[in-house]
């Protein structure tokens, strides 16, 4: 009998087969880790694969901060004569210039000034001197932030790719700009053209103004100023201070409302969908409606508003389920019993159908709700076959 030992073997990819136990142990270690070490490896490079393929600028609303690295230069406001003037330079393809000059009063401040674009272009683009110029709005928060804390003044959102402005001011410009650097406050108020822009074409497209510091007392002033002359389009009120309270939409703007919002706001998607009010909350506001407290209490429509509410209801279509809710809440039960002839020849009456109103029991038969209703009342047989009842 011939038995054959294990011999290590050159070139050998795998350990040998263990011949005592600590080898065997080490063996299983051995394995039980790569096991481990190769899922790790798949999972982190499915991660990296995930966001080379969707985190990109086409892709992805919001584009990260490192994918917009190096796109602009911060170029900083400073002092040529630190007790004197304030002067402001920009720096662009060719050289340095001087943009404009401020007088100092007792302190000295200090504002950053980000720009790349040529000194031609910010005079063509603004008819007067911005305070301070942030080409790359999000890489540049924390700036944007520290350099605006605390103060107020008018603030300008420019769109890079169709040249639309808005216009804003704000008490605190740090607290207020940092609520649009916050992706769930912009879809909590998607109403605004504004937050909608934002989220569409992402801040690498959008450039920051802060058009100029002011006191509190200044801002409707001057942001009535800016209104008048930039006309930003992403403003849909022109009026400074103001808001949509009290707004009249042109019949061309509630259409277009009316289309965008037909269908959404519907079923499971509906505000009151599976909502019922409590009966307090039901007598409270029968009690603030109550009496003279009615806006209708002692009025009457006119035949013209009567003629217009019957106009609009002529076209109106419900979906089936609120039909049926209707029916339920209105309509009169009806059940149908049909007679037949039992096993001792006696006739009897049997339930063959139960239904929310006489309308639909009479399509069930094919005959109108009326007659269900008039037979129900005689209490006689229709037809010598079908026997009505509410019951």
């Amino acid at each position: 009998m011939i038995i054959k030992f294990d011999a290590p073997s050159p070139w050998g990819i795998y350990f040998q087969d263990s011949a005592t136990p600590q080898m065997e142990g080490l063996v299983e270690l051995h394995d039980n880790i790569m096991y481990y070490l190769v899922i790790i490896l798949f999972g982190v490079g499915w991660i990296l694969l995930s966001i080379i393929r969707s985190y990109i600028n086409t892709k992805s609303p919001i584009s990260h901060k490192y994918l917009n690295h190096g796109t602009c230069v911060p170029v900083q406001k400073y002092s040529k004569n630190r007790y004197d003037h304030l002067n402001y330079y920009v720096f662009y393809n060719g050289g340095v210039a001087l943009l404009g000059r401020t007088p100092l009063k007792k302190s000295f401040f200090k504002i950053r000034y980000y720009s790349t674009s040529n000194l031609n272009d910010n005079l063509k683009r603004y008819p007067f001197i911005p305070a301070a110029i942030y080409e790359d709005a999000f890489s540049m928060k924390k700036e944007i932030l520290k350099d605006n804390k605390d103060k107020a003044g008018i603030y300008m959102w420019s769109n890079k790719i169709t040249g639309d402005i808005y216009v804003g001011q704000s008490v605190n410009l740090s607290k207020r700009l940092l609520r649009y650097f916050n992706l769930n406050f912009l879809n909590s108020r998607n109403e605004l053209v504004i937050h909608r822009a934002l989220i569409k074409h992402g801040y690498l497209n959008f450039s920051l103004t802060i058009l100029e510091y002011c006191d509190v007392s200044e801002l409707n002033k001057r942001e009535q100023y800016y209104f008048d002359t930039l006309n930003p389009q992403y403003n849909t009120q022109k009026i400074a201070g103001g808001s949509s309270k009290g707004l009249i939409l042109s019949e061309e703007t509630k259409n277009k409302i009316s289309k965008a919002l037909k269908g959404v706001y519907v079923k499971d998607k509906a505000y009151w969908y599976n909502r019922t009010m409590s009966d307090a909350t039901k007598k409270l506001m029968s009690s603030k409606r109550k009496g003279e407290l009615n806006p209708l209490y002692g009025k009457s429509h006119s035949e013209e508003t009567k003629d217009l509410i019957r106009q609009k209801a002529l076209g109106r279509k419900h979906y089936e389920d609120t039909k049926l809710l209707m029916s339920t809440k209105r309509g009169n039960p009806v059940n149908i019993y049909e007679k037949y002839t039992s096993a001792d020849g006696a006739s009897e009456f049997r339930l063959i159908g139960s239904f929310v109103s006489a309308r639909r029991a009479g399509k069930f038969l094919n005959i109108s709700g009326s007659t269900i209703i008039r037979y129900m009342n005689s209490g006689t047989i229709f037809k010598n076959r079908y026997k009505f009842s509410s019951k």
